[in-house]
């Protein structure tokens, strides 16, 4: 649990680290790179509960065109 924990936070860093927009966690992936953290991210946090489908639903990259 220790290990899954620790990989979150190095994962976050690493999005940090390579300069991500704040709002891009707010307001949903903006690009495909963002939207592939996104996925490990979940895929490593809940294991088990999210299919595949709801992880690619949840991640998808969002366009300008869709804050409205």
């Amino acid at each position: 649990m220790l290990k899954k924990i620790a990989s979150v936070v190095l994962l976050a860093a690493a999005a940090s680290a390579l300069s991500l927009p704040a709002p891009a966690f707010a307001d949903g992936p903006k690009t495909p790179q963002e939207a592939a953290v996104c996925a490990q991210m979940l895929a490593m946090v809940m294991p088990v509960g999210l299919t595949q489908a709801s992880i690619d639903a949840i991640c998808a990259v969002q366009d300008d065109d869709s804050r409205g």
